[in-house]
């Protein structure tokens, strides 16, 4: 026998989820992208409209990893999609060096849940150290843990730009070291 939840996988429509990326001022022209928990890769298809350099887009669920990539088979962009949990070992192997732009779409608190507080945090660091730009949905812009710890990283605030369901979507840019 089968037993069928009807809890809700996700929230939210494509709508809502493209709203506040493109509207936030970040140019991803020329960009190397990440997309943290990239999904089915469609916020990462729509950027790659806007030419940026390349887009790698990593996701725990092997279905998610596999549309994403059939979705960018006509792109001109280049593009890369890995199916892996964020508390594997492996990740800092399938880690470029360095991204221009981190997107991370209303992914941190499922790696609070999934990871822990404490791993959840070495792994952002790990990912944003790589990156000078920060593109992060909130399901609460007052909800401060992802916005405390990309300041310690060395990221400041630049935009926010509030959606109509309720979450941010936040826009952070490393300081530039004074000299």
């Amino acid at each position: 026998m089968f037993l069928f939840s009807k809890k809700k996988k996700f929230a939210g429509t494509w709508e809502d989820r493209l709203d506040g990326p493109f509207e936030c001022g970040v140019d991803y022209s020329g960009k190397r992208i990440i997309d943290v928990g990239c999904n089915m890769g469609v916020v990462a298809y729509e950027i790659a409209k806007l030419r940026p350099r390349s887009i790698h887009g990593i996701d725990i669920l092997y279905p998610h990893v596999t549309v994403a990539r059939r979705l960018f088979q006509g792109s001109a962009v280049q593009s890369r999609f890995d199916r892996i949990n964020l508390g594997s070992r492996k990740l800092p192997s399938i880690l470029a060096p360095e991204y221009d732009v981190a997107l991370l779409l209303a992914v941190y608190h499922h790696m609070v849940r999934s990871l822990g507080k404490k791993r959840a945090k070495e792994v952002l660091a790990l990912i944003v150290n790589r990156c000078s730009t920060v593109v992060a949905r909130v399901p609460n812009a007052e909800d401060g843990e992802l916005q405390t710890q990309l300041e310690l990283a060395g990221f400041g605030l630049r935009r926010t730009h509030p959606s109509p369901r309720g979450s941010a979507v936040l826009v952070y840019e490393r300081h530039q070291a004074a000299g």
